[in-house]
């Protein structure tokens, strides 16, 4: 399943009793809140959720697939996220002492 930003906006609606665009501004000033955020420290955390953070990768070399020939990878900042441990313990619930799967 995926989730989109007026999926998300419809839940905010429902759940707060916002109209359509009240929630969907909120959704879109949440995530460009968060953009700016990772542009300029690098890092967010979010208590209970997780962390998104940029990595500066260096430039490495690599193989072009289709013709195994080497060739550079440029040096390049990328965006990773680690869930919480909360949220990680969420997730994985039911597998817990060996039960649910």
């Amino acid at each position: 399943m995926s989730l989109t930003k007026s999926d998300m906006a419809d839940k905010i609606r429902s759940k707060v009793g916002l109209t359509s665009a009240e929630s969907l501004a909120y959704v879109n000033s949440f995530f460009d809140f968060i953009k700016s955020e990772v542009e300029g420290d690098g890092q967010i955390k979010l208590a209970g959720f997780g962390s998104f953070l940029i990595k500066e990768k260096k430039r490495r070399r690599g193989r072009n697939p289709q013709t195994g020939k080497p060739i550079y990878i440029s040096e390049r900042r990328v965006l990773k996220f680690r869930p919480s441990v909360v949220l990680k313990s969420k997730i994985n619930k039911k597998y817990k002492n060996g039960s649910g799967g």
